[in-house]
């Protein structure tokens, strides 16, 4: 074997090198998810200054118009897209993350050897990283993180400013008259709005059953649970008792 290929097949084959590079990795990747988890703090922060202002501003004078609050659920509607496009790719490195503890480093605490599916699926998104989450899974995860109360809170506001500003309605026909914008019929703006909150329940209603991303943090149904009064006081929600580890007994050998 020539010189220099064996030089290379040694520092493949060091354990310790092989470690060092792992941690790198971790390192690089783990800084690189919470990178992008930065970014969706900061569009969240975006959608929940919007919507205080716009009822703020909406609530101030009975001659405030409606179409604040039109123009605060557009806007919070344009952050969700956003954020889930930023999501998905926070889903790509975080999936990383979650292999490399996965397939390496929780193995190496327990002293087992290395499961190869991970470090295999692993090996796969490093040389060919394509984004795993889709678009749809990511809009339901972050209505259920965060927009679908934002979006909620705008929507009843929007009905309430519409019913009672500035007296409420005497029939259905004047609330979809004032519901109207310009030259759009209030007939169209409330079916607007009813689609959309049809679409957004039922895109949170379902990220209860979809599959999780595989960063999502799941609460595991091992051990007992514990019940809603004690995850007051209790600092986990979840109790695992550890079973005693018996030590076998030493044989009494009789001496004759």
């Amino acid at each position: 074997m020539p010189v220099r290929e064996r030089d290379r097949t040694d520092v493949l084959e060091s354990p310790w090198l092989s470690q060092q590079a792992m941690a790198q990795l971790f390192r690089g990747e783990l800084s690189r998810s919470d990178t992008w988890r930065t970014r969706l703090d900061t569009t969240t922060n975006w959608a929940i200054t919007t919507t205080a202002a716009v009822i703020s501003f909406g609530f101030a004078s009975t001659q405030s118009s409606h179409v604040t609050f039109l123009v605060g659920i557009w806007m919070v509607v344009s952050f969700l897209l956003i954020e889930a496009r930023r999501y998905r790719y926070y889903d790509l490195w975080n999936r990383r993350v979650r292999l490399l503890e996965e397939g390496w480093w929780a193995p190496m605490l327990r002293h087992e050897p290395m499961d190869p599916d991970a470090l295999r699926e692993l090996a796969l998104e490093l040389e060919r990283p394509q984004i795993q989450l889709s678009l749809f899974s990511a809009i339901s995860t972050r209505l259920n993180r965060a927009y679908g109360p934002i979006l909620m809170v705008l929507m009843m506001t929007w009905f309430v400013k519409v019913y009672s500003h500035p007296k409420p309605p005497v029939d259905l026909d004047e609330f979809l008259a004032r519901a109207g914008v310009a030259w759009i019929p209030g007939e169209a703006v409330t079916a607007i709005l009813l689609l959309l909150t049809l679409t957004a329940s039922y895109l949170f209603l379902s990220s209860f059953f979809i599959r999780a991303p595989l960063g999502e943090l799941r609460t595991r149904p091992r051990g007992r649970r514990a019940a809603l009064w004690e995850s007051f006081y209790r600092p986990y929600a979840i109790h695992t008792r550890r079973k005693p580890t018996r030590r076998p007994r030493p044989s009494s050998t009789s001496e004759h």
